[in-house]
C-alpha cells in the first residue's frame, strides 16, 4: 500500500461529507435541533477531510489540524454530548447517527464511530453511508487493518444499494488486494475510475494502485 491509499480516502471523505452535511443541517433546523449540533457539523465539515489521511496511515494527528478552530460557542465535548442527547429522545435520527460516526472518525475513536455506524444501521439497515462508515471503521478497530467478515458483507450491500458509492468501491478493492485478490481488485478500482475526474490527482493514483494490482496479478495468477 502507498500513501495514495490515504490521499484517495481523505478526498473522497471530503466529497461524501459536502453530500451529507448540506442536507443534514438544512434538516436539523426544520425539526429545531439544538446549536450543538450544528458547531459540531462545521466542526465536522472542516476538520474530518484533513484528519483522515492521519487515521488511515495510523500516525499522529496532521499538523494542519492545529489552525482549525473549535466553534467558539461550544467545545468539541459539550456538541457531542448535545449530540448524545438529540439521539436519546430520537434514536431513530439516521442523520445524527451518521454525524456521530463521522465526527468519531476524526476524532480517532473507530470503536465509537463503529458503534454510532451500528446504531445507523439499526435505523435504518439499507443505508449504505452507514454501512460502508461501519465497515471503514472496524477496519481501524482491527489489529490487522482488513476489511472482511460483517465489513466486507456491508460494502457488498451498500453498492448493490448504490453501485456508484466512490468510497465502498475504493474500500471493497483494499479488500480484495488484502486478501491478496488482485485481479478483483483492480476490476473493482476500474468501475471507481469513471466516476473520477480524469485529470485529477486522485484518478491518477487510482491508477498507479490498478497498474499495481494488475502488476501483482500477472506475477501471482
Amino acid at each position: 500500500m502507498t500513501v495514495a491509499f490515504y490521499l484517495i480516502a481523505a478526498a473522497m471523505l471530503a466529497a461524501a461529507l459536502a453530500l451529507l452535511l448540506v442536507p443534514l443541517v438544512r434538516h436539523g433546523r426544520k425539526q429545531g435541533r439544538s446549536r450543538g449540533v450544528f458547531a459540531l457539523a462545521v466542526v465536522v465539515a472542516l476538520a474530518v477531510p484533513l484528519a483522515s489521511v492521519g487515521i488511515y496511515a495510523l500516525v499522529g494527528t496532521p499538523k494542519t489540524l492545529a489552525g482549525v478552530e473549535p466553534a467558539k460557542e461550544l467545545t468539541i465535548d459539550q456538541a457531542l454530548a448535545s449530540l448524545h442527547e438529540q439521539l436519546k429522545a430520537h434514536p431513530d435520527d439516521v442523520s445524527s447517527w451518521l454525524m456521530l460516526g463521522q465526527t468519531y472518525t476524526m476524532l480517532k475513536r473507530p470503536t465509537d464511530a463503529r458503534d454510532a455506524y451500528d446504531g445507523a444501521l439499526k435505523a435504518d439497515a439499507r443505508n449504505a453511508t452507514a454501512m460502508v462508515g461501519w465497515a471503514e471503521a472496524d477496519s481501524l478497530v482491527r489489529d490487522d487493518h482488513r476489511l472482511e467478515g460483517r465489513s466486507r458483507e456491508l460494502l457488498d450491500a451498500a453498492l448493490a444499494i448504490d453501485p456508484q458509492n466512490q468510497r465502498a468501491l475504493w474500500l471493497l478493492g483494499i479488500s480484495d488486494f488484502q486478501q491478496e485478490r488482485y485481479a478483483e481488485a483492480s476490476a473493482t478500482w476500474k468501475k471507481l475510475q469513471p466516476l473520477l475526474d480524469p485529470d485529477s490527482n486522485v484518478a491518477r493514483a487510482v491508477a498507479k494502485q490498478i497498474a499495481l494490482a494488475d502488476e501483482r496479478a500477472a506475477a501471482h495468477p
